[in-house]
């Protein structure tokens, strides 16, 4: 198992923000994560990643309202470097949010 959600965050219920597919699209272009560099003011840091983590909680809304397909909807239609900057900040926000780490390999 790579990660699991722990206990208090299981007991809680979580409101997702509602947005349309196009509207979340729409939200991740504008977070331009891709276009954030070492020299970014840290201004434009955190409006980056605020509009990052807003659009993460839609896209989970939509996945819990519409399912999967619903958000490999909106995935497809980013270009390669959006796609990629937001699936890593993706994985980032769970990292940091869940109890993540590498399954132990058995011995050989």
């Amino acid at each position: 198992m790579l990660g699991r959600v722990s206990e208090a965050a299981e007991n809680e219920q979580f409101v997702r923000i509602e947005m349309d597919g196009a509207s979340i699209e729409a939200l991740i272009r504008s977070a331009s994560i891709e276009e954030l560099r070492s020299d970014s003011t840290e201004l434009e840091r955190r409006q980056a990643l605020s509009r990052g983590a807003t659009a993460l909680d839609a896209l989970c809304g939509l996945g819990d309202r519409q399912g999967t397909g619903a958000i490999w909807d909106v995935l497809c239609e980013l270009d390669r470097a959006q796609l990629l900057s937001f699936a890593t900040f993706a994985i980032s926000e769970m990292a940091q949010h869940t109890e993540y780490h590498w399954a132990d390999r058995p011995d050989d």
